[in-house]
């Protein structure tokens, strides 16, 4: 099991040795929003609990420190059953967002108090529940919100804090392509609030992490200082960091376009032409099948595509006929259908995704490419199971990320889905510290393995601020907003 997690962590930015791999502790679930607690929800039998027929309870996995949770007296291994006097009864998972939906209505209030019906020990227990006054939602939260304009705000600020002074960011797992990865989802979250690396309320925190960005982007590093594995296998990472740090800078290139990064993006959009197979995918970096023993997986292909858009949009000149190649092997993933496949080889094609679609979609954006016939298809593809974006492998954020990013550009109704969607799934993952959290998946909990929420706050937290900034129009190269 130990050696199936490593792998697992492979896909998506960084490979710790594996005898160095932490374990995330307790039970893997989910973030009780405003609450101060995880829990997971349960269906037990009716006559058990002697609830209300299709009722379900969420079960208390971890009460957090300086929450209401914990300040109302709720329990690890708690039932919720009710919230004021109303019982928990849509259908399992479903039951968390109930949970969350009706602590964001009472935090609306001025007096937000409520009371949490629990079974403990098979008794029911009422418990009294005070929870944070912040006010309501806008109707279209979160553009306009003030609710969610200070949310954004606080989490911004968590960022700060959690900012090293070389200006990276650090991760719970893994080396330097990871922290490329999160230092330029944070640096991004702050334009996407206004701040340029002149001026603005996080303008030394833009301007440190662009610094260390443009350092570090497509270096290969010691996996996070410890020995690297045995076994003769290719480890490189480096064409995540390429990408995730190619995105961000072409924003900072925008604000400040000075020779020093115009050469340093020139560095990075010729290492990213190299890198590129001879199937016109990427792997997870160059130099040969890696320890699973196969080269290309798409998401990384998307990835380096968008990188490569964007630089076209700042003025620099990639070659078409990698673009080309790039766009090309893409396409061969798929079924048909529109959806993203995990590569092209044999097992492995045809299986859609819509995360990896989304990136895809995000990915012919970038590069102009709206009139081609397969946008339309992965529009269509993505809209129509956008609801699986949390199903897909590895990384449920990630995914959203790019779904944000992806839907700016393939308009209005697609946003509109979206946040419909997952905003309820957004304000489950806040916590009372103004950090946001990781979610389960079924993959998570088969693999003992959450990558999400191991990669830390940083990662969780920078994406989240960064999807609910993203209508705002400020990150001008990624979004294609005028």
């Amino acid at each position: 099991m130990r050696f199936a997690a490593a792998l697992f962590v492979l896909a998506l930015l960084v490979i710790p040795a594996f005898a160095q791999m932490p374990r995330q502790e307790g039970t893997d679930a989910f973030n009780l929003g405003v609450l101060g607690a995880e829990g997971l929800p349960i269906k037990k039998p009716d006559e058990e609990l002697k609830l209300p027929r299709g009722a379900v309870a969420i079960k208390v996995t971890k009460v957090l420190e300086g929450g209401p949770a914990i300040e109302a007296g709720l329990q690890a291994n708690d039932l919720i059953v009710s919230v004021g006097g109303q019982f928990l009864t849509t259908k399992h998972m479903l039951a968390v967002y109930q949970l969350v939906a009706a602590m964001e209505a009472v935090s609306s209030t001025k007096k937000a108090e409520t009371t949490l019906t629990v079974i403990r020990e098979g008794k029911a227990q009422i418990l009294k529940l005070k929870l944070p006054a912040l006010g309501p939602h806008a109707a279209n939260c979160p553009t306009g919100c003030g609710r969610c304009e200070k949310l954004i705000e606080d989490s911004l600020k968590i960022l700060t804090g959690l900012q090293d002074a070389d200006g990276a960011f650090p991760i719970g797992i893994g080396g330097q392509n990871g922290k490329v990865a999160v230092s330029s989802l944070a640096g991004l979250a702050f334009i996407a609030n206004g701040s340029t690396t002149k001026e603005g309320p996080f303008a030394d925190n833009l301007a440190r992490a662009a610094k260390w960005v443009t350092e570090k982007c497509g270096k290969e590093d010691d996996f996070g200082g410890v020995e690297r594995p045995r076994g003769g296998a290719n480890w490189n990472q480096t064409n995540w960091s390429l990408a995730y740090g190619c995105l961000f800078l072409c924003e900072i290139y925008r604000l400040e376009p000075t020779p020093e990064l115009e050469q340093r993006l020139t560095e990075i959009m010729q290492t990213i032409e190299k890198n590129q197979e001879a199937s016109g995918g990427w792997a997870h970096g160059p130099g040969g099948p890696n320890a699973l023993k196969y080269l290309e997986l798409q998401i990384v292909g998307n990835f380096e595509l968008a990188a490569l858009g964007a630089l076209r949009k700042v003025g620099f000149k990639p070659s078409q006929e990698v673009i080309d190649k790039g766009v090309a092997y893409m396409i061969s993933t798929s079924g048909g259908d529109g959806g993203i496949g995990y590569s092209a080889n044999p097992g492995q094609q045809g299986n859609g995704d819509p995360g990896r679609t989304a990136l895809g979609a995000w990915a012919f954006g970038l590069l102009g490419m709206q009139a081609h016939p397969f946008y339309a298809k992965m529009g269509s593809y993505f809209k129509r199971t956008m609801e699986d974006l949390p199903n897909g492998h590895v990384s449920p954020i990630q995914h959203y990320t790019s779904a944000a990013f992806a839907c700016m550009h393939l308009g209005p109704a697609h946003w509109k889905e979206f946040i419909g969607i997952f905003r309820l799934e957004i304000l489950a993952a806040r916590r009372p510290d103004g950090t946001f959290s990781a979610r389960p998946t079924e993959e998570s909990v088969a693999m003992h393995n959450n990558t999400d929420r191991e990669l830390g706050p940083g990662w969780t937290t920078a994406s989240y601020a960064l999807i609910l900034q993203v209508p705002k129009g400020k990150l001008k190269i990624l979004t294609g907003m005028k």
